[in-house]
């Protein structure tokens, strides 16, 4: 380990035939995100994997039997976390189906798919893939953007698909052979960050032909600044509209076209960040009061009240689940 980059592994041949199906579960939960897993055929699940985590960004090598992978409406219910997943075809084929579009996948592929909307990935046969979850609160594109971007087959042969795909197997590498890249985490994380934003406007462009309006280049700069910002008690649409002179209307304006008002989207972003570090072994010894300080709530007591509203329970249980539901190994 070094700072904020961890590995991690996990392979079903250490265990018995009957517990591999739920240990392939869970490692893929704990590694990625939450799927439902099922093999064909009725077939024995066998899955190997090992996962680099660089700050909050997951990239993983994974090598699995044939098998289906869905992310349920109801999975979605219980775990509503915001991710982007990349899934890079080393081998092997799929087919995925997000929004509607079923797109089938090839060695030499990737696909961007959003963890908030319901998605399959089947695999046929064996696959080896390199697999990326990336927080949505990293990227600056819009929600529209993304919904144009996700479930679209990307050929590594281009050119910013294959600086994407580079950079995974780079990553995807140093957590096979178990060494740790060097540098610090936050310009490893801000480059895939930056790689991802320039194919989620690649991939709508080469769909549209169309060009960012003025409109769409002055929210994706709101976005950056807020995520720059987010630390900041003060910041608020009055203050975010005033730092880029417009008008509040005009601020509610741009957003209307969003999946939450500017105002739901910083606290949403502020919640997420929250519930990840109470997640962080190394943020243990940090009470909840400055883990939310940390991330611009003002008041404990009204951040306990909104974070149990939008997860269920209290940060506290939060931290208490987190930290009692691991994996060994």
């Amino acid at each position: 380990m070094r700072g904020d980059i961890v590995i991690k592994a996990f392979c079903t041949d250490i265990l018995p035939p009957d517990e591999r199906a739920q240990y392939w579960t869970d490692a893929v939960h704990r590694s990625l995100t939450r799927l439902e897993v099922r093999p064909h055929d009725g077939a024995a699940v066998r899955g190997s994997l090992r996962r680099i985590s660089i700050g909050d960004i997951h990239v993983a090598h994974v090598e699995a039997s044939p098998q289906r992978m869905a992310r349920t409406r109801g999975i979605i219910a219980n775990d509503p976390s915001g991710l982007l997943i990349v899934s890079l075809q080393e081998t092997g084929s799929s087919v995925v189906v997000q929004d509607g579009r079923e797109t089938p996948l090839v060695a030499g592929e990737l696909v961007l798919l959003d963890s908030r909307r319901p998605y399959v990935q089947d695999f046929p046969g064996d696959v080896r893939q390199d697999v990326a979850a990336v927080p949505r609160g990293l990227l600056d594109v819009s929600d529209a953007c993304l919904l144009l971007a996700t479930g679209r087959a990307c050929s590594t042969g281009s050119y910013i698909g294959g600086i994407l795909a580079a950079y995974m197997s780079r990553l995807a590498a140093a957590a096979e052979v178990g060494v740790c890249p060097p540098g610090p985490k936050r310009y490893l994380e801000r480059g895939m960050a930056d790689v991802l934003n320039a194919l989620v406007v690649h991939q709508v462009r080469r769909g549209s032909g169309a060009t960012p309006t003025a409109e769409e280049a002055l929210l994706r700069q709101i976005r950056v600044y807020v995520r720059a910002h987010l630390d900041r008690t003060e910041l608020s649409p009055a203050t975010i509209a005033a730092a880029h002179h417009i008008s509040v209307r005009y601020l509610h304006l741009l957003f209307r076209g969003e999946d939450m008002t500017v105002g739901r989207w910083v606290q949403h972003l502020r919640l997420e960040a929250c519930r990840d570090d109470l997640s962080r072994p190394e943020l243990a010894g940090a009470t909840v009061a400055a883990i939310a300080q940390r991330r611009g709530f003002a008041s404990p007591a009204h951040f306990s009240r909104i974070f149990r509203a939008a997860y269920g329970m209290t940060p506290g249980e939060w931290r208490c689940r987190a930290g009692h539901s691991r994996l060994p190994g």
